[in-house]
């Protein structure tokens, strides 16, 4: 290809004189970047759509939950791509380029994003201020809950470290192979259980190291439940009822999910007895460790906000 290219270019000179011979060099020049300036944008735009990405069984799910999502009119790119066309290049180039020998050899990531790192890695918060301001909008909660998107933001923590399944919830649903372990499920890192305790548990066991990074400010993350819980919150099931500690009902509970109970009752949580889980105050310490899985041999630790149970 390359010596008929030289060949023509050869003959081409032999015909036309050096003045005439560089003008045409200068045309082709031009045509192909005039050529390139409108096809370049085109192309990366038509590469980072929902169509495009859809060609690969193993996106499926990823698309069908964005189908259904508060951001179904957004193509891939607004959330997953940068503003500029170099760097949106260099990422087709040398990142995404990958992408079809990961689908053709199987070898890709399964589930896709299991543990979230893109949100919790690769989003900045500037990409999604592209559309969403704190300072102009008004924000809605679920009842008896309020939270401080600004101090969060004053801390550096992105928006996504939080909404990170807010265009793809539920996405293992949509699994079309079904090759994934099917008790699997993506967490959802607004919910109290898999994303705020991250930071904000009582007991230090609860908190996540990896989570607690992205605090760029070195403040501490509040733990007192009147942070962000307001008076009109239903507390966890049966806990304000009558029945709640004479009866079974908070045992079934603890079996059912003791890592939820103790992020607020184990020995180095608010509500702890002493230097061991709350549970000891009526149970034996063996039923309690075995109900747990383990042993423990830790201080006391103050209860510095005041709170009480």
């Amino acid at each position: 290809m390359r010596l008929r290219l030289r060949e023509r270019l050869r003959a081409v000179r032999k015909r036309l004189p050096e003045k005439e011979y560089r003008f045409a060099l200068m045309l082709y020049g031009a045509a192909v970047v005039l050529v390139g300036a409108f096809a370049f944008p085109a192309i990366l735009t038509a590469s980072s759509n929902p169509a495009f990405c859809n060609v690969c069984h193993s996106m499926t799910p990823q698309i069908e939950t964005w189908k259904k999502s508060s951001h179904a009119q957004i193509p891939c790119y607004g959330c997953h791509g940068p503003r500029s066309y170099a760097k949106l290049l260099y990422g087709k180039m040398f990142v995404d380029i990958k992408g079809p020998f990961q689908e053709l050899t199987g070898r890709f990531e399964q589930p896709i994003n299991e543990h979230s790192h893109l949100s919790q890695e690769l989003i900045p918060m500037e990409r999604c201020e592209r559309c969403h301001n704190n300072e102009n909008r008004k924000f809605t909660f679920s009842k008896g809950i309020y939270m401080e998107h600004n101090k969060h933001k004053a801390a550096g923590i992105n928006c996504t470290v939080c909404h990170n399944r807010v265009v793809h919830k539920g996405a293992e649903k949509y699994e079309p192979l079904k090759s994934w372990d099917p008790e699997f499920e993506y967490s959802d890192f607004l919910t109290m259980k898999y994303g705020c305790f991250r930071c904000h548990s009582a007991s230090a066991e609860g908190r996540s190291e990896e989570t607690m990074a992205h605090i760029k400010n070195g403040k501490k993350p509040p733990q007192a439940c009147k942070t962000c819980h307001t008076k009109d919150f239903d507390l966890p099931a049966g806990h304000n009822r009558e029945i709640w500690r004479r009866a079974t009902e908070h045992g079934a509970k603890a079996k059912e999910d003791i890592d939820n109970c103790m992020n607020c009752h184990s020995e180095t949580a608010r509500f702890a007895n002493g230097a061991e889980p709350w549970c000891t105050l009526c149970h034996d310490k063996p039923l309690v460790e075995s109900l747990i899985g383990r042993s423990w041999e830790v201080e006391p630790v103050e209860d510095t906000d005041g709170a009480s149970h």
